[in-house]
């Protein structure tokens, strides 16, 4: 789940990744950047998929995601993540557990407060070629962290026109390749604060489990 919530907010959250730069690379991230901060809010719905040749994987999802400004609702695989921008809720629906601890209290966690100064942990970024989604052309970077994380590249698929990013590939050290695709995207919804809090009372058998 660290791998999916690292790759969601890269792809949705404005984009200021530029430690060693490409100048080009840096151009089109900038415009991103530009683009993303300008937004409302952020509703998109998308795949996630997990591969990996060598044992044999190749596992989708689909999920939807809300974000405005630093809270955020993400549903995927069966867990539902709520975040006001100070507390988390991570609810497994078949477990009908919900976990609660602060924002951004996991240890390598990424969150739309912390998106804004990842770069300072260190990325080299470079523009590795136009290309082709469906009818859309498109950019790819490659951004590589030269701290140490957990995967070891990661390539972004951008919009030509638009400046929105269509897709993410994250190449796991584990051996796992995690890609999300972006299906469909809107910027105009003015959610209530009740939307990124996970009610308690309208789910009476939940086990609460507070981790703050």
């Amino acid at each position: 789940m660290k791998k999916l919530l690292v790759l969601f907010f890269i792809v949705f959250s404005s984009i200021q990744l530029f430690s060693q730069v490409d100048q080009k690379a840096k151009s089109i991230l900038d415009k991103v950047s530009e683009k993303t901060k300008a937004y409302p809010s952020i509703t998109a719905t998308f795949d996630f998929t997990m591969l990996n040749e060598k044992a044999g994987i190749n596992e989708t999802s689909s999920g939807s995601l809300s974000l405005q400004k630093d809270k955020y609702k993400l549903s995927v695989s069966g867990v539902e993540i709520y975040c006001d921008g100070k507390t988390q809720w991570t609810y497994m629906t078949e477990a009908d557990e919900v976990n609660v601890s602060e924002a951004g209290s996991e240890e390598g966690s990424i969150n739309p407060a912390t998106i804004f100064t990842i770069y300072e942990k260190g990325f080299k970024n470079s523009y590795i070629g136009d290309g082709t989604n469906g009818a859309k052309k498109t950019y790819k970077i490659e951004l590589v962290p030269t701290s140490k994380l957990d995967f070891s590249k990661l390539i972004i698929e951008i919009d030509q026109s638009t400046f929105q990013i269509l897709s993410a590939k994250m190449f796991g050290k584990d051996g796992n390749i995690y890609v999300i695709k972006v299906k469909t995207f809107t910027t105009s919804t003015n959610y209530p604060a009740s939307a990124f809090i996970f009610d308690v009372k309208k789910h009476p058998e939940v086990n609460v489990v507070d981790m703050r």
